[in-house]
Parts: C-alpha cells; sequence; structure tokens
C-alpha cells in the first residue's frame, strides 16, 4: 500500500495546503448570532510534521540518504 503513493508529488500538494493556509485562503468562519470566530482546520505543527515526513519519503523512493553516520575513529596510544 505505502509502495503505491507518490511521496515526491504529496510533497508538493502539502506544501500547497501550507502556502493556502499562510496566505489566508483556508479559514473558516463560524457565526453565532453577533459572535464571529474564525479558524483553520489544520494545525501548523501537524502540517510540518506531515510534509517533514513525506520529505523523507520522497528521499527513500529516490534512493537518497538523509542520514549519514559518522565515520569510526581509533587513536592508537
Amino acid at each position: 500500500m505505502a509502495d503505491d503513493i507518490d511521496w515526491c508529488a504529496r510533497v508538493a500538494q502539502l506544501r500547497e495546503i501550507e502556502f493556502a493556509r499562510v496566505s489566508g485562503d483556508m479559514l473558516e468562519e463560524a457565526r453565532f448570532g453577533a459572535d464571529m470566530a474564525r479558524y483553520t482546520k489544520v494545525s501548523a505543527a501537524d502540517l510540518q510534521a506531515a510534509i517533514q515526513y513525506a520529505e523523507r519519503q520522497c528521499a527513500k523512493s529516490q534512493g537518497r540518504r538523509s542520514r549519514y553516520a559518522l565515520a569510526a575513529r581509533a587513536r592508537p596510544y
């Protein structure tokens, strides 16, 4: 199932959602009489976490390494 997902395309979609959220296109308004509330349905932290996860999966699907191990060094005494 996870092999069917194009993670690089998912990153582009999430970036569009992030831009729409920042620019104010995703604002929802609720009116209850004289009271009005504006909110978005996506939290910034959840969106950033989803973008970072999708970017890591995209890099993994393209064969790029995202983490590198430190080289082991031995000191002669």
